[in-house]
C-alpha cells in the first residue's frame, strides 16, 4: 500500500495512529508529494478523500489522467470532486467541476456509484460552507 500526502504531517500523523495492523510498517509505503508531482504505480484502487479539488485547476486534467492510467483493467477509483455551485468555487487555485465535465471525466470508466451532494454545512474546522460535492466510485473496464 502506498499512503501520498503533500503535507509531511499528514503522513507523521498517519504513521502514529495507534490503530494501525503491527506490520504496517513493513506494507505501507508513505511519500510526501504534492498531487501535481506524484507518482504511484498501477493500482487496483485509488481513493482520494476530499483532496483532489485542491488540485490547482491547470494541473487537474494531467493528474485525472494519470489517475486513470494507474488503473488497472478492473481497478477502482472512489474519492470526490466539487461541484461549480460550491462555497469555494472561484478560488483561483482549486478546481470545479460542472456536471458536463464531470461526464467527460468519467468517459470511458463503469460509474459504480455517482452521488451529487449540495447542502449547507460545515467544514472540519466548524466554519459554516455550501457544499456540492461528487461523490464517486468508478471502475475501470
Amino acid at each position: 500500500m502506498l499512503a501520498l500526502d503533500g503535507q509531511a504531517e499528514a503522513i507523521r500523523r498517519l504513521r502514529a495512529r495507534p490503530d494501525l495492523p503491527a506490520d504496517s510498517a513493513t506494507r505501507l509505503e508513505t511519500r510526501v508529494s504534492p498531487f501535481e508531482e506524484a507518482e504511484w504505480p498501477e493500482a487496483d484502487l485509488v481513493t482520494s478523500s476530499f483532496a483532489l479539488p485542491f488540485c490547482r485547476p491547470d494541473a487537474f486534467p494531467g493528474l485525472w489522467d494519470r489517475i486513470v492510467a494507474s488503473l488497472r483493467p478492473g481497478g477502482r477509483f472512489c474519492g470526490q470532486l466539487f461541484g461549480d455551485r460550491d462555497g469555494w468555487s472561484g478560488e483561483d487555485d482549486m478546481t470545479f467541476v460542472t456536471r458536463a465535465a464531470l461526464d467527460e471525466l468519467l468517459d470511458g470508466l463503469e460509474i459504480e456509484q455517482l452521488d451529487e451532494l449540495e447542502e449547507d454545512g460545515h467544514t472540519a474546522i466548524g466554519k459554516a460552507k455550501h457544499w456540492h460535492l461528487y461523490h464517486l466510485v468508478v471502475r475501470k473496464p
